[in-house]
């Protein structure tokens, strides 16, 4: 069924933009992932991870290609059953397969690098260190390589769609020598635009050749790392030293990294559009966070959410994504492919240390690697892109004093028929939001309720109630809006302080001390609460302790005797509270 799927997706973009619009994912780490242990399920069900993505609107998958990752990889220590590295030409290959048996498109991304390639590391892999300085030599070494590869793949029958040459250019082309025995630059070879020019022709001139007669005749796509502003300067210099046989302009474009808004990301695709109208733009790596928890040893590396889409949580990932997406169509681009969304936690190693840098941003819980409905991983929805004129519209309601331990649900004639009951979002503070986009002009009613029966809906005064129906009334002007009422009431609440409140901030008031703890620890809780559980689980996400209190408490003690040491996870439950903290383990 999922081709039929896809093909629907396909022919929604085809009659809306002219041509398809690429909803991707860099799916590079889910092979070793999946070898490191983690086991992707939806629904609590263990499902191929990579149907789980087709299954969900994705139709390009992007792999990055090392030339040779073994002299750093080898080295570092993996769990049993890990291979001794990945992101070579046969995981490469592993991912495309999987990718093209779910009906996905492809974009290779050739480094030309042993490690990662970006602003700040275009590392000449080690094979070549010895023409580094003789640019025909190095041209030859960029052309033969692409050849062996794409002939390689296209014999196998794993051509991609798409190969992008380099990674994040902004600082040029193979230009750096690497450290003896790591991965940071130590020299620069050259940092003239005519010398990079001239690598980049060499790698495209061998896409051309190899895809004339290959099974598939890739797209090329050049892509630039830096602030919005800089992306035109970007292609209008290389494309003066000459580089202009390519079919994608593309970008990376991260809030965290760059600042800037959606908005002005939809002036500069608009602007990339209309300035290099013979081009496609697209944003060739993007993320977005969903909170701001650590849930492993590692450090996570996007911490900075965008102002205008608080709180950090799941629902307003989904936003962002949808939003950010939605600019991108609306300014004439062709594709947004976001960065690493099964990076998971698990026991396996990076240079940086054991765990994964962006569980926190991934699509999937970082206890059991479950899909999250309710989470960013649905940005590919078709339905939310159907009419990129809609006016979005944010429903929220003040549930201060009010029963929630059941949920907070919206509902409305924006639903279908039968109307849908929808959950709402916890913002924190007591606030709950919905978000939808409607055409202007419509109107029609909308009803909160706090479970998902027709019997819990609110009940409001008359002097703001559709008479009709018993509920609220919208109707969608020429402009985004907000509808914010207190439940029960005609009261407007104000919903931009609402949308500032940080739902993390509320969870500090759940201590976990001392940490690293040695013996036991303690669970100081907000307030006399009742019916508190406290689990304890192992990175790997196994229980290994419980502990419950009916009883109203402000504090609990656990025993941590029968644990090893290590970093543990501390899921807090309290009625309709949920937090997860960590702790060090370190009983001697």
């Amino acid at each position: 069924m999922r081709k039929p799927y896809l093909l629907f997706i396909s022919l929604i973009s085809t009659c809306l933009y002219g041509q398809d619009f690429y909803f991707g994912h860099d799916l590079s780490y889910v092979n070793q992932m999946e070898d490191c242990g983690a086991l992707f399920k939806e629904g609590g069900v263990p499902k191929d991870v990579y149907s789980i993505f087709a299954d969900h609107g994705t139709n390009l998958v992007r792999v990055r290609l090392w030339l040779d990752p073994s002299w750093w990889q080898d080295s570092l220590v993996q769990p049993a059953g890990v291979l001794p590295h990945y992101n070579d030409l046969e995981d490469v290959k592993e991912t495309i397969k999987r990718a093209k048996e779910v009906g996905m498109n492809v974009m290779l991304g050739l480094h030309y690098s042993d490690f990662w390639a970006d602003p700040g590391r275009q590392l000449i892999p080690r094979a070549w260190l010895d023409v580094a300085y003789s640019l025909e030599d190095l041209k030859d070494s960029v052309y033969n390589y692409t050849i062996r590869i794409l002939t390689e793949l296209d014999r196998e029958g794993l051509m991609p769609d798409f190969v992008k040459i380099g990674n994040e250019n902004n600082g040029g082309f193979l230009r750096h020598i690497p450290e003896e025995n790591g991965y940071e630059p130590i020299a620069s070879v050259s940092n003239s635009w005519a010398r990079h020019a001239q690598l980049f022709n060499a790698g495209i001139a061998a896409v051309r050749d190899v895809g004339a007669t290959a099974s598939v005749n890739p797209k090329i796509v050049i892509h630039f790392s830096n602030k919005l502003s800089g992306q035109v300067w970007n292609y209008n210099n290389i494309i003066s030293n000459g580089v202009t046989d390519f079919d994608v302009i593309g970008i990376s474009y991260y809030y965290a990294w760059h600042g800037g808004s959606i908005n002005e990301l939809e002036s500069t695709i608009g602007t990339l559009v209309s300035t290099f109208s013979e081009y496609e733009v697209m944003v060739v790596e993007t993320g977005y966070l969903w909170t701001t928890e650590n849930f492993d040893a590692m450090g996570n590396i996007i911490n900075e959410p965008d102002p205008q889409y608080l709180p950090v949580i799941q629902e307003k990932q989904l936003e962002y994504m949808v939003d950010y997406t939605r600019a991108v169509m609306r300014a004439g681009g062709t594709g947004v492919v976001f960065w690493e969304p099964a990076w998971v936690t698990t026991p396996c190693r990076t240079p940086w240390g054991i765990g994964s840098s962006h569980e926190h941003v991934a699509f999937f819980d970082p206890l059991n690697t479950n899909f999250m409905d309710n989470g960013g991983g649905n940005w590919c929805n078709p339905e939310s892109y159907t009419d990129l004129d809609a006016k979005k519209i944010t429903f929220k309601v003040n549930m201060s004093g009010i029963d929630i331990s059941k949920g907070v649900f919206i509902s409305g004639s924006w639903t279908g028929e039968p109307m849908e009951i929808l959950p709402m979002a916890d913002e924190g503070g007591g606030i709950f939001s919905h978000f939808t986009y409607l055409p202007s002009g419509s109107e029609g009613s909308y009803f909160f309720l706090n479970d998902t029966t027709w019997e819990s809906m609110e009940s409001i005064p008359g002097s703001c109630r559709n008479m009709e129906d018993e509920g609220r009334s919208y109707r969608v002007g020429q402009s985004d809006q907000t509808y914010s009422y207190q439940w029960g009431t005609c009261l407007s609440i104000d919903s931009t302080a609402a949308n500032v409140v940080d739902a993390d901030q509320e969870r500090l008031n759940y201590l976990v001390y001392p940490n690293p703890a040695t013996g036991k620890f303690y669970v100081r809780i907000p307030g006399n609460a009742r019916n508190i559980s406290v689990r304890i689980y192992e990175i790997s996400g196994r229980e290994v302790k419980l502990k419950v209190s009916r009883s109203p408490v402000s504090e609990l003690e656990l025993d941590t005797g029968s644990l090893g040491d290590g970093l543990y996870i501390i899921k807090i439950e309290q009625e309709s509270d949920l937090v997860v903290k960590k702790i060090v383990i370190r009983n001697g």
